[in-house]
Order: C-alpha cells, then structure tokens, then sequence
C-alpha cells in the first residue's frame, strides 16, 4: 500500500526521498510477513534453505533489499505498487471487510456480501494483466534505465549486474519474463534489420547478445545483417 501512495506523491510532484524508503521499508516488512507465514520460522536446513530461496517472494524481497540500500529510482517501486495494489485489494476482502462487517451483523450481508465478490472479481480479470505488466516493465524499462544509469554516474555498476542476475533467475521461472525478453529481442531484431542500420550497431548488438545468451543460457537467435 505504501508503495502506490508513494507513487501518486511521485506522479503529482510532492514526493520527498524519505518517502522512498519508508516505501520500502514497508515493502521489507511485507515480504518478511508473507514468507513468514508461508514457511514459518528461519531455520539452517538444506529443505527449509530450498523451499525459501524458490519462493519468488524471496526474490522480490532481496531485490527490496538492494533498492533500499542503494540510491532512490523511482522507477524500481512500480513493480511493487502494482503488487501492492493487489495486496491491498485482497487484505481488504479477507480481513477488513470481515472485521468491519463481521458475519451476522446488520450490515453485512448488504455491504461485505457485495462489496467482497466485487473486490474478487477485479484481482481476478486483473491479476495476470499487472503480472505480464511487472515483466515487461523489469525487462523493457528498469533494466535498460540502469544501464543508462550507469553512464550518468547515478546507480554503481553492480546495480544493473545485480539485476541483471534477478532477471536470470526469473527467466528460469516465470513464463512471463521469458515472454518479455522475446517480445524485446523481437522488437529490436526489427529495428536492426530495417534498411540503413549501421553495421557497428548490428555488429554491437549480436555481440550483446550472445553475451546475455551465455550467461543466461537463454537460446536466441542473432539478428540478420
């Protein structure tokens, strides 16, 4: 929640950097809460360690982390206030509704028994739409700002490295970064092959590719040219 109030400070021009990482913050907590409750408590375990580390909440919690330690990029909240919007919307249906009407009152059939079925059936027809939208976000948009980033002095080389390395490890599981990273691949083999493209530019961008191809395995073809 904290992430999309952020956000609509950034949009409307108040937003202060503290805002940031408190956003985070609250982001941190979060993701803590959720894998607490899916796993329950720390242990030093092989099956535990491996449970935890495929939990894709891990992930976003370790890629909280990096971002709260490093310098504010708004861009990197708005992954987690679309998640969060869900959050919310679910918090609302399982836990606020009930508390406020709770089952038997007066109210509650009229206002939780409309208002929940309605707040279920936005995260549903919704849900896989902001899904696909994270990813191609991550791939199309902070990725490549990072790298840009790099060149302005504003993020150290290890950031995009870093998150070079958490889109890897999506890629191996979530069929919607792969989806992303094609549609990219995709459009830029379109851009290099129209007519007058400078042959260093092909010749850069192949040479990029079989890079990111070797280091994360991903099966590609180059561009023609």
């Amino acid at each position: 929640f904290k992430s999309s109030v952020f956000y609509i400070q950034f949009v409307s021009g108040s937003r202060h950097p503290s805002g940031y990482y408190v956003a985070f913050g609250a982001v941190l907590l979060s993701y803590g809460i959720i894998l607490f409750k899916a796993h329950g408590t720390p242990q030093i375990q092989r099956a535990y360690l491996q449970r935890i580390l495929m939990d894709e909440n891990t992930q976003y919690l370790f890629l909280a982390l990096m971002w709260f330690t490093s310098r504010s990029i708004a861009v990197a909240l708005l992954p987690y206030a679309i998640f969060s919007f869900f959050h919310t919307l679910n918090y609302l249906r399982t836990d606020v509704l009930q508390l406020v009407f709770p089952p038997g009152s007066a109210l509650h059939a009229t206002v939780a028994g409309q208002v929940s079925p309605f707040l279920q059936s936005v995260s549903q027809q919704y849900q896989m739409q902001s899904l696909r939208a994270v990813s191609y976000l991550e791939v199309w948009v902070v990725q490549p700002y990072l790298v840009l980033a790099v060149l302005t002095g504003r993020v150290s080389f290890a950031t995009p490295l870093l998150f070079a390395m958490f889109l890897r490890f999506r890629y191996y599981f979530s069929p919607l970064t792969k989806e992303a990273v094609a549609a990219l691949k995709a459009r830029l083999d379109a851009v290099l092959d129209a007519p007058g493209s400078p042959l260093w530019v092909k010749s850069l961008y192949r040479r990029a590719v079989e890079l990111i191809a070797t280091y994360g395995a991903i099966e590609t073809t180059t561009a023609a040219g």
